[in-house]
């Protein structure tokens, strides 16, 4: 029996049949021992599901994510050459495949806006996190460490940052990413190389924070090549700029003292405070300071929100939730007025 039968890849909506592998190709054949694997949206990476300290194997994993193949070279340059081709074919199909995903998802009632960028990632979790302790975790002296790399398929759009266990193929696959984070409460905090806890191996990664109603949640994003690095790099910052520009406004109910208003950022008014009224009528402002105002904030991370406005004093505002995603709302729009004037935020 042939090796290759042990290959358990499983065609997804007849890509195999179709793939451009299998063109020219007849049964009679010179190579009658092959099999054919689709690339598209598949994930290429090393050390994910087979640690391998001398970099001579690099795994292909499929897009549904439950087979993987692994390809061990006979040293680690000839690894990083064929890394680097079908990596390059990798990219071609992913942007194909991202012009199908934003036609498939015209019309959609569960439309997160248009999907700017997507790809896959590697996110670190701990071992008490992950829901599959199958992926790439080393041991120390009998014990885990505290890092491992999950595959996690990543879209940006102009509203969202969608994680999904799976690249999504249908609009049912599209609405139920496992995690949600608004691109507007997001930011990038670290983009470089990173030593690995355990063999000090350097890897690239990028790090994000979201302010959601549970608090701050972050990630730790593994690529494989620079260039994909400062791709993911980019597309963050000028994601959440964008989505500042678009948005403009941002309402939620607040209490001050003892009453109950309404706070109003805006990205190019700075803060308003009104009372709250029926629609039809209107609601008188309390104050309003722009940002050049605003000497500093801080949080209880619970309910409190205290803005600084220097001379003018320090006002507090009972949000009544998390205070997290008006915080990092504010942090996109001040950042994003920065950019605009040329400067790094």
């Amino acid at each position: 029996m042939s090796v290759l039968n042990e290959i358990g890849w499983t065609n997804v909506d007849g890509v195999a049949r179709h793939s451009s592998l299998n063109r020219g190709i007849t049964p009679q054949s010179t190579y009658q021992n092959r099999k054919a694997v689709p690339l598209k949206l598949c994930y290429l990476c090393q050390n994910i599901k087979m640690p391998d300290t001398s970099f001579r194997t690099f795994e292909l994993h499929s897009p549904d994510g439950t087979s993987c193949i692994f390809f061990r070279c006979p040293d680690e340059h000839l690894a990083r050459e064929w890394m680097s081709a079908v990596h390059g074919v990798l990219h071609t199909l992913l942007q194909r495949a991202l012009v199908e995903a934003n036609e498939l998802l015209k019309g959609s009632q569960n439309n997160s806006g248009e999907v700017c960028h997507m790809g896959w990632l590697a996110d670190q979790v701990s071992m008490n996190d992950s829901h599959d302790n199958d992926w790439n975790s080393d041991k120390v002296n009998g014990e885990w460490s505290k890092a491992s790399w999950k595959p996690v398929f990543v879209a940006l759009t102009d509203k969202n940052m969608l994680l999904y266990d799976k690249a999504p193929r249908s609009r049912q696959d599209w609405a139920a990413p496992y995690l949600s984070h608004s691109i507007l409460a997001t930011r990038l905090v670290h983009s470089g190389k990173n030593l690995q806890p355990v063999d000090g191996n350097e890897v690239l990664t990028f790090s994000t924070r979201s302010g959601t109603r549970q608090g701050v949640t972050g990630h730790q994003f593994r690529v494989e090549t620079p260039r994909d690095l400062a791709q993911w790099t980019r597309v963050l910052v000028q994601g959440s700029h964008d989505a500042a520009g678009i948005i403009k406004e941002v309402n939620c109910p607040v209490i001050w003292q003892t009453q109950q208003c309404q706070l109003t950022l805006h990205y190019e008014n700075g803060f308003t405070l009104t009372t709250q009224h029926p629609p039809d009528q209107s609601s008188p402002v309390l104050w309003h300071f722009p940002f050049e105002k605003m000497q500093g904030s801080a949080d209880d991370g619970t309910r409190l929100l205290w803005l600084n406005f220097g001379d003018d004093g320090e006002q507090e505002l009972d949000l009544q939730t998390c205070p997290k995603p008006i915080v990092f709302i504010l942090h996109t729009f001040l950042s994003a007025k920065v950019a605009r004037l040329g400067l790094v935020a």
